[in-house]
């Protein structure tokens, strides 16, 4: 069985590597270009929809497997995975080449996300800590199922704001859950995972600072979108309420950033789904100077959420529930310790330590790192 991860995990990481440079002319060739914003870090057009090259080294990696016995029974879940991910990187090439309205966009993710429950990729109970399980009525099932798939899908796109960061995140979080799924047994779980690893990997070579092609909303959402499949089907073979808490540590990064995203925006008074430059990555940018410094500060802090999350694999009881409240603390601390409530701060009129640095130190203080910007609470509002 293992061979077949290694082989998964080389088709989808030389097959992304290799069809990458392929869409990134073809995306100069036909000017997909992301441009320069004041919400966006890069000064320059760079070639997007790059994760036209993550979804086929996937596809490539998981085709093979798809007709072998062993997972003959399981034919339903991965063409649930592909039909669904297909809407979805079908609709980020039209967001990235002529911009989609939030409304539009959320539109395709519920249908996306529709397909993939028809296809077994839905959340029927919640088990007890200390057994049993209470089960869904149909349609409150297929609505935390959207809901679940949904949200996923944009944490993970709302992370895609730096060179490397979202192939970096997931790929990361993507190790988690293939390491929490053999210590589970999950086959099918721990194939789709180390496929979203390879492909991934292969694309973050070309992604990494400075960066030759983004993946944009194309690459973004399908791998949201896959992380969110991969952790329905894994809950399926745990017993506990703590099976639906892995994967919600292990995407700590991605799922604390929209938290965040929409505390900021409802206390401000902005809308729910308008950007802004306000995210955990840019306020490290903005704190550390360089973007590379930040992805790999956020690559470290998403390993640590991996090794706590693979360590409640087969945990159950009160000590799971000890373990739960201890990471939530650590987690509260550590967010209130680099200043990423400050935003409440400002909106009272109060001004944090951190938002006393004036303009022209902050100026100074990115000599020789040109990739910085002021985060949007440091900038007059027009």
């Amino acid at each position: 069985m293992h061979v077949y991860y290694l082989i998964t995990f080389l088709v989808a990481l030389l097959a992304s590597f290799t069809l990458t440079p392929f869409v990134r002319q073809l995306s100069i060739k036909n000017k997909w270009l992301d441009k320069p914003g004041q919400r966006k870090m890069n000064k320059k057009p760079v070639p997007t929809a790059g994760g036209i090259a993550i979804y086929l080294g996937f596809v490539l990696a998981i085709a093979f497997f798809m007709f072998k016995k062993t997972f003959a029974g399981d034919l339903n879940k991965f063409v649930g995975f592909l039909g669904g991910g297909l809407i979805i990187v079908l609709s980020g090439i039209q967001d990235d080449i002529k911009g989609l309205t939030p409304r539009r966009k959320l539109f395709y993710q519920i249908m996306a996300a529709s397909i993939a429950s028809i296809f077994g990729y839905v959340i029927f109970k919640v088990s007890g800590p200390f057994g049993g399980a209470f089960h869904l009525t149909e349609l409150l099932s297929m609505v935390i199922t959207i809901f679940w798939i949904v949200g996923i899908t944009n944490a993970v796109n709302l992370l895609d704001g730096l060179d490397g960061l979202a192939s970096g995140v997931v790929a990361i979080i993507a190790v988690t859950l293939f390491f929490a799924a053999l210590k589970s047994a999950s086959p099918v779980v721990a194939l789709l995972s180390i496929a979203v690893v390879g492909s991934s990997l292969g694309f973050l070579p070309h992604n990494f600072y400075p960066a030759r092609i983004f993946m944009g909303d194309t690459g973004s959402m399908f791998l949201g979108f896959g992380l969110a499949l991969i952790s329905i089907e894994g809950a399926h073979k745990g017993s506990t309420l703590i099976t639906l808490f892995i994967p919600i540590i292990a995407m700590g990064v991605p799922v604390v950033d929209t938290f965040l995203s929409i505390l900021r925006r409802l206390v401000k008074g902005n809308g729910v789904f308008r950007a802004d430059k306000e995210h955990i990555h840019h306020k490290l940018v903005f704190l550390n100077g360089s973007q590379r410094d930040a992805v790999l500060r956020l690559y470290f802090l998403t390993a640590c959420f991996g090794l706590i999350a693979v360590s409640f694999t087969g945990m159950r009881g009160i000590w799971s529930l000890f373990a739960l409240i201890a990471t939530a603390i650590l987690t509260l601390r550590w967010v209130v310790n680099h200043g990423f409530l400050d935003f409440v701060e400002h909106e009272k009129g109060q001004v944090s330590q951190r938002g006393k640095l004036s303009e022209q130190e902050v100026k100074s203080s990115s000599e020789g790192h040109q990739d910085i910007r002021l985060p949007a609470f440091m900038k007059e509002s027009k």
